[in-house]
């Protein structure tokens, strides 16, 4: 059987690292064909340097032998031995290691299936179980020779994802990989392919495989918007009922519609994260949220959205991250409400703001939704903000309190609610500006120690009679923004 039969082989170079060539001589040597496959094919075709990691598919030998064979160029684990994958770690790159496998439908979901190791398969059976016809391309080092069962270059060409066949049903998650890849690559969904993913079903798959290809999507594309914007017509929104209500929110008059703001608020937000890629993930999420905090009417006056909540709580249970994205969007509706009332509030809420977040994140992300909905126009809330923020100290973080417990020990008062109290109450006065030195801080309590005794009566957190209302700082110390966690982009695998 000549495995390298193929309907379309051209001759081409590629340049190959040398120990890649060096791992291909050894499993030749031992009677096995090994190809370059999947992504690795796909982006040189693309000019695209890529990450320093192969995917190899090697045909006529068995895992055992195969795996015999890596042994010498570095640790090789078999965690998908099942499926036949090994993985080879070496001082130069990571390789997914795979032979060829066959499928049998065993019953119902993408888990409805046994996978089996066949490396007596040809390259075109093999390429056949691929996704896309980009992906389903191979790369004969050992004889520079491009194999392209399926027509992968020329989709390519013409900026087309477009299915390889029948394999494609396998798994639903492959429509959440249609409308990454048309992110990241900005390619056009064939129809056909359209028409397959609607009839696909995302409920059979656990949250955390749709999670980790949003994710994707969000941290990899330069216009998520060309891949969200395909949501509807994948029939992605109906799994997600809080995108489906902010897609069919009405325009208002004039303006372009919530769903229009969010894809150009995720295009924008896209841009800031390439130049700071910082809790990008935080940063994507909450563009994509956004919008929801103007259809939850009943939350908007509090900054929150118990849709924003919904949807984020329906992907992950990253409560840290969870908590993050609320408070980004929580801010960001504040932002131009700050700068209208500056003559108002004063310096305090921006000592406070600072408390509650870290400015230039916040202004990172706020800057996106003004280009988004603004364009190139100046954005005078923003120079405002990190002007007084920067004036005010509290541009690298926020303001730390001028007294701290161990300042009231060594005055003689005693640990406890009362003391936590004052501590409150002083603090407030120096985020309002009242207080601005520890020397007048003490004298504030000095003047008040008759009246830390009111422990009894005191409400927690209360304010003696004559301070501020509390809520600062936890007591005595100085706080941290809220930040949350952020979403690591992984690797794109093909």
């Amino acid at each position: 059987m000549n495995i390298h039969a193929t309907a379309n082989s051209t001759a081409r170079h590629f340049e190959v690292h040398p120990e890649v060539r060096r791992i291909g001589e050894a499993i030749v040597e031992n009677g096995g064909m090994p190809y370059l496959v999947g992504g690795w094919v796909r982006d040189r075709l693309l000019g695209l340097a890529g990450p320093q990691d192969y995917d190899l598919e090697v045909f006529q030998l068995s895992m055992r032998r195969l795996e015999e064979i890596l042994l010498p160029f570095g640790p090789v684990h078999s965690v998908g031995r099942h499926f036949g994958v090994l993985k080879l770690a070496t001082k130069n790159a990571a390789y997914d290691v795979s032979v060829p496998r066959r499928e049998s439908n065993i019953g119902k979901g993408h888990k409805g299936f046994r996978v089996t190791p066949d490396p007596t398969m040809t390259f075109d059976e093999a390429a056949a179980r691929r996704d896309f016809t980009i992906n389903a391309m191979g790369y004969d080092f050992q004889r520079e020779v491009l194999l392209d069962p399926h027509g992968g270059e020329r989709d390519l060409a013409a900026g087309l994802l477009r299915h390889v066949g029948p394999a494609f049903s396998e798994d639903p998650l492959r429509v959440l990989r249609a409308m990454r890849f048309a992110g990241r690559f900005g390619f056009r969904i064939a129809p056909e392919t359209q028409a397959l993913c609607r009839r696909l079903n995302l409920a059979e798959l656990p949250r955390e495989r749709i999670w980790e290809e949003i994710k994707k999507l969000l941290l990899q594309s330069p216009r998520p918007s060309q891949g969200f914007g395909y949501a509807s017509k994948l029939g992605v929104l109906k799994y997600f009922p809080e995108l489906q209500a902010l897609h069919d929110a009405a325009a208002p008059e004039g303006a372009p519609s919530p769903w229009e703001m969010t894809l150009a608020f995720l295009d924008q937000a896209a841009i800031a994260v390439r130049l700071d890629p910082a809790r990008g993930g935080v940063l994507m999420t909450a563009a994509l949220c956004f919008g929801l905090t103007r259809l939850d009417g009943a939350a908007e006056a509090a900054g929150e959205s118990s849709l924003v909540a919904q949807f984020l709580e329906r992907l992950t249970n990253e409560t840290r991250f969870i908590e993050g994205v609320m408070g980004l969007t929580a801010e960001l509706v504040k932002v131009q409400a700050l700068f209208k009332t500056r003559d108002r509030a004063g310096d305090g809420e921006v000592r406070r703001l600072a408390l509650r977040i870290e400015i230039p994140f916040l202004l990172k992300a706020a800057s996106a939704l003004h280009r988004a909905r603004q364009g190139e126009a100046a954005f005078p809330a923003g120079s405002w903000l990190e002007s007084r923020a920067r004036a005010l100290g509290v541009w690298e973080g926020p303001p730390e309190p001028l007294l701290q417990g161990r300042h009231l020990l060594k005055h003689g008062l005693k640990a406890g609610r009362a003391m936590g109290n004052l501590l409150d109450a002083v603090f407030q006065l120096q985020l309002d500006g009242t207080i601005a030195t520890r020397e007048a801080a003490l004298a504030w309590v000095a003047g008040h120690a008759d009246e830390a005794q009111w422990e009894k009566d005191a409400p927690p957190g209360g304010a003696p009679a004559g301070g501020a209302p509390t809520g600062g700082a936890p007591t005595g110390g100085g706080g941290k923004p809220s930040g949350g966690g952020d979403l690591a982009g992984k690797g794109d695998k093909p």
